[in-house]
């Protein structure tokens, strides 16, 4: 059954499947067993020290970004929900077996861009905008605005064109807080 959830197609789409606490990647591990495309977003952090020994460099540990859950491409059908059961310490996706909530494929872009500073995701988000190009705001005071790109600058920025009261106002972006609109 765990075979179906490995199906790849245009059917496919991103669900949020969750998992168990503290298994996210034993998980991860599974789905990989299994050739189930996913992406477990995390971060690396400096561990913490315990008694008095500053001398001693720890290495980094990586920390899942979203604890409980992890992004898998399927395609959708009950045989799929079924096999991704199978796998220990998985809850189901986000909506249910029955009305799963599918995530665009620009969102998994741009977590992976945001969180992960992947620079590949970055490469992807820059390639996808042009000067010129009309983009909605995400995140911060002018989220919700539209905005007409004019320039990128360097690998993770933008300097976008909102109208604001009637007045046009240059304002800079992260990537990773603006959409293209088509």
């Amino acid at each position: 059954m765990l075979a179906a959830a490995g199906m790849d197609g245009p059917e496919a789409h991103w669900y949020v499947l969750r998992v168990e606490d503290r298994a996210d990647i034993a998980v991860d591990k599974s789905l990989e067993d299994a050739n189930v495309e996913r992406v477990m977003l995390h971060t690396e952090v400096e561990p913490k020290r315990r008694g008095g020994r500053k001398h001693q460099s720890l290495e980094p540990v990586r920390l899942p970004s979203f604890p409980g859950y992890i992004f898998v491409k399927v395609v959708s059908c009950p045989v799929t929900w079924a096999g991704l059961r199978t796998i220990k310490s998985v809850l189901g996706p986000i909506g249910g077996c029955d009305n799963p909530s599918p995530v665009s494929e620009q969102e998994i872009v741009k977590f992976q861009a945001r969180i992960a500073q992947d620079p590949e995701a970055i490469r992807l988000l820059t390639n996808a905008l042009k000067a010129g190009d009309k983009v909605a705001i995400d995140s911060g005071p002018f989220a919700g605005f539209e905005a007409v790109v004019l320039m990128l600058g360097d690998k993770r920025k933008v300097s976008v064109e909102v109208d604001i009261f009637g007045r046009k106002t240059a304002i800079g972006f992260d990537l990773a807080e603006v959409t293209k609109l088509d």
